[in-house]
């Protein structure tokens, strides 16, 4: 797996705080199960991050537009090999209003995968299907640790593509779906990513309408935040990398 992610967060989001550290790496693991075809629930640990198996609730693959389910259907798990960079966008992390000392948040984040690109031949290069370039907007419903336990701040940036430590502390995740304008259950939804201010895409790679094709395979660029580096090679739980 030769790609990145790049994370960038509404200005009043801090990408290191607790909540986004495990947003991004909920999201970061569910894509690598997705295009790896490791999402039920004999092989879902089998390239996901460490901790991702305790944090998300094997439930989720069974609700309705779960994250599994639309990024399947977007058949990103068809191509082989990727590179490049997929491009996240933090919208929102959201207490549940009226109770401060809720321990339940919901996270929004807008993911765009126009800057991969995959070669069915030598030499020829081209973007994914035109239903998974469309920006996907993922809501996931977080729970806070109860008692106090240790800031994973430390944990949540660093030079590499993947953590090759427990990134997730004592959160859990209860849902975990993609939010369209095609969905039965949201049908008056009005899409938060169609209209971000700035969009963190390269322009040349907003190939929203079409199949694009590259003399070249787009640039897998460093990953931001990114994860801690880590000086031992990757255990059989992480995978990610070999």
């Amino acid at each position: 797996m030769q790609f990145s992610y790049r994370w960038t967060a509404a200005p009043e989001l801090d990408l290191n705080s607790d909540a986004a550290i495990v947003t991004r790496a909920v999201i970061e693991s569910a894509f690598i199960a997705t295009i790896t075809r490791t999402t039920d629930k004999q092989t879902i640990g089998t390239y996901t991050y460490p901790g991702y198996t305790r944090a998300v609730d094997p439930a989720i693959r069974d609700e309705d537009n779960s994250l599994y389910s639309v990024w399947d259907a977007g058949n990103l798990n068809s191509w082989a090999p990727l590179h490049g960079t997929t491009y996240a966008y933090l919208v929102s992390l959201r207490k549940p209003s009226g109770d401060p000392a809720a321990r339940t948040i919901d996270a929004l984040t807008c993911v765009w995968f126009n800057g991969l690109s995959t070669s069915l031949e030598p030499g020829k290069y081209q973007s994914l299907f035109v239903s998974a370039l469309l920006p996907q907007a993922v809501e996931l419903t977080l729970t806070a640790p109860q008692d106090e336990t240790p800031r994973l701040t430390a944990l949540g940036h660093g030079t590499a593509r993947f953590p090759t430590a427990d990134v997730f502390g004592q959160w859990s995740v209860t849902s975990m779906q993609v939010k369209t304008r095609w969905s039965k259950k949201d049908s008056g939804y009005q899409d938060p990513c169609a209209t971000l201010p700035s969009n963190p895409v390269p322009q040349e790679q907003l190939n929203s309408t079409d199949v694009t094709f590259y003399p070249n395979q787009l640039p897998t660029l460093d990953p931001y935040p990114g994860w801690p580096a880590d000086t031992e090679p990757p255990t059989n739980s992480t995978g990610v990398g070999k």
